[in-house]
């Protein structure tokens, strides 16, 4: 029997999901790390390699969304959309895929080169659309490594104000902060030291994923990024280079002045997205629910908690199929389309 894929390409990870074209099984999902402004070339073959991850065929039918076009890799989002079709077309046939728009449709390949905007950075819309379907009144929180989506959702309607990124970084609705990759003087520009508070080094010592690996609220296997020092994933170095953030090294600081840090660009990035929420939750007051998703899920759960926001956490519906959300909601919305045209 037919199966149905989902892909979310980003720039970073290469996200999948099988579903059976009828009846019900367990999503099978992976997620593999590919930095496409690294290895450009190397698209193709990810996609080959996270199809097999998912024992999937060719010859199933593939659902697109992306991210990727944003890479500096690309010098337009036209030619990122170009690159991530080819990209596709060389690992599985063409007449299997269909790409998904922002404006919640499907087009083929050739039509989706032509209107490249509506195709890009659509993987937020998939899955609001298909969340609309089973919570009609809520807002979206999906946390990837390097992102937020806050998206409303109202009488089983997506009511975002924005579709571009531009448009969505204006309303609110897209917040570049994320679980792991997000400078962590992007965080906060101050942090507590030695009974004081001290102004941060901007120069790209350490990640926000350092705060949360120190603190736990990410596993080593988690942190899927190169770290700025180019030292391994552990909490040791994640102290290191807290420790740099403030011209510091480990001799200078003990636990306590990095659980301090840590601490303070935890709740940093909590009140970023609270006040975005309250953006969105201004426009639309009848709001009472958030479904929160995504590697940074326990982000997006204090940030709801702190607006007043119940929680329902994807992962309790989906499984580990919620951490690749926008791959397994294309993948749904495809299904539905193909089985009622």
């Amino acid at each position: 029997m037919t199966n149905v894929v989902g892909w979310d390409i980003g720039g970073v990870n290469t996200k999948a999901a099988l579903i059976p074209l009828q009846g019900e099984a367990p999503p099978r999902c992976a997620c593999l790390p590919h930095a496409v402004q690294r290895e450009p070339g190397a698209l193709p073959g990810v996609v080959i390699a996270a199809l097999e991850a998912v024992r999937g065929s060719r010859e199933d039918q593939h659902a697109i969304t992306m991210t990727a076009e944003l890479s500096q890799a690309f010098r337009t989002k036209r030619e990122g959309v170009s690159y991530i079709l080819d990209a596709l077309e060389a690992a599985l046939p063409p007449e299997r895929l269909f790409v998904y728009t922002v404006h919640d449709q499907f087009l083929r390949p050739r039509e989706a080169r032509t209107k490249h905007l509506a195709v890009a950075a659509s993987n937020w819309a998939a899955t609001a659309h298909w969340i609309a379907g089973t919570v009609p009144t809520c807002i979206l929180i999906d946390i990837g490594t390097t992102s937020t989506d806050l998206i409303p959702i109202v009488d089983g309607k997506v009511a975002a104000e924005g579709l571009t990124d531009p448009e969505r970084l204006l309303s609110g609705e897209l917040v570049y902060s994320g679980a792991l990759r997000t400078p962590a003087e992007a965080v906060s520009a101050q942090v507590p030291l030695w009974g004081g508070t001290s102004s941060v080094s901007a120069d790209g010592f350490a990640l926000i994923g350092d705060a949360h690996l120190w603190l736990g609220n990410l596993t080593e296997s988690e942190y899927t990024c190169p770290a700025p020092d180019g030292r391994a994933a552990n909490r040791r170095f994640a102290g290191e280079r807290l420790a740099r953030m403030v011209c510091a090294d480990r001799d200078m600081l003990d636990d306590p002045a990095i659980d301090g840090i840590a601490t303070a660009l935890a709740g940093a990035q909590v009140q970023t997205l609270a006040a975005a929420l309250q953006r969105i939750r201004q426009r639309w007051p009848s709001i009472r629910l958030a479904v929160v998703t995504g590697l940074g899920d326990f982000i997006g759960t204090k940030a709801a908690d702190t607006v007043g926001l119940e929680v329902l956490p994807l992962e309790d519906r989906l499984g580990p199929a919620a951490r690749v959300a926008p791959a397994f909601a294309v993948a749904g919305l495809l299904r539905n389309w193909l089985n009622h045209r």
